[in-house]
């Protein structure tokens, strides 16, 4: 069998043809960047970091939370990564940072974008890009931030129920919450209905501009569909399946205490 022989010279040609090659590919996966400070926190380290608001996000089973500050394109910007346990639990604590998005779930995907920061829910992670310089450049980089230091091809979207009048977009709306402080951060009225009462999850929805509320319960046995009973009228009940009771409701006037002078 005749063997293949490699001159010197096409050697040469094959190690200038990779060089070129790899060379191409680093410039296309490296962009403009520089990596400040990067930080992991897991478990009780995350106290480490936001304090008391670690709680919050313990209620969702947060696993991991990293942390990078970069320089992007001459832009700062802060990354927070927050790894949870289901793409719903991403999801919830997601809706609880959401407000008066400039932008909402463009791309087919769950994302908000106001005048400093970029949120998104890419399966079960919550992503974070804030710039604090606010400028057009930086908002117009953030997507591109975002694609790389959390990527995500076609991520397991959160299974969000039918809710009557939720209309596209969910982000800024719809809520899904997982215990009392998350409960109570959304409604201190419908607190005071499911407080006692263990449940697995809730939708909730608010509808604006109105006070009224809209939520689905999904709770651990039949006793607590009787107490939920117990405690709102009959008319407020819309449906009650296997496992889960659907109500309505309003959320009351705040209380305007203006102490001994009157203001």
């Amino acid at each position: 069998m005749a063997e293949k022989i490699i001159t010197e010279s096409m050697r040469i040609k094959i190690l200038l043809f990779a060089f070129i090659f790899n060379s191409q590919l680093s410039i296309v996966n490296c962009p403009a960047q520089t990596v400040q400070r990067e930080r992991t926190f897991e478990a009780a380290g995350l106290y480490g970091f936001m304090n008391g608001g670690a709680d919050q996000f313990f209620e969702y089973d947060v696993q991991k939370l990293t942390v990078a500050d970069i320089v992007f394109n001459d832009e700062n910007y802060t990354i927070e990564i927050y790894e949870m346990a289901t793409p719903e639990d991403a999801f919830g604590i997601y809706s609880l940072h959401t407000f008066k998005c400039l932008r909402a779930d463009t791309l087919d995907g769950i994302n908000c974008l106001s005048s400093y920061q970029l949120q998104a829910v890419l399966g079960n992670i919550y992503a974070s890009v804030v710039f604090p310089s606010g400028s057009q450049a930086a908002m117009a980089n953030a997507d591109e931030v975002l694609r790389i230091y959390a990527p995500h091809e076609s991520p397991q979207k959160p299974e969000i129920p039918v809710l009557p009048e939720l209309k596209a977009p969910v982000s800024g709306n719809l809520k899904y919450l997982r215990g009392p402080l998350s409960v109570s951060k959304a409604s201190f009225s419908f607190a005071e209905i499911v407080k006692d009462i263990p449940y697995k999850g809730i939708w909730f929805f608010a509808r604006k501009p109105s006070r009224d509320y809209h939520a689905l319960i999904y709770v651990n046995d039949a006793a607590a569909i009787d107490k939920i009973k117990e405690r709102i009228p009959a008319s407020d009940i819309l449906k009650i399946g296997g496992g889960y009771i659907n109500i309505s409701g309003k959320e009351a006037e705040p209380k305007e205490d203006f102490g001994t002078f009157g203001f």
